[in-house]
């Protein structure tokens, strides 16, 4: 899934596959994606 992959980019600090990840989820995204997106980073990547 789309959300995971960006979760773990960002948990692996990989900045390209970030964006290209963004990039696709911001092409097929609508709110509640975009929601569980954010739910999703604030759970599972340390501050």
């Amino acid at each position: 899934m789309l959300i995971d992959q960006i979760v773990l980019a960002v948990g692996a600090d990989d900045d390209p596959a970030i964006r290209r990840l963004l990039a696709h989820l911001a092409r097929v995204a609508d709110v509640a994606v975009l929601l569980r997106l954010r739910q999703r980073l604030y759970a599972d990547v340390p501050a």
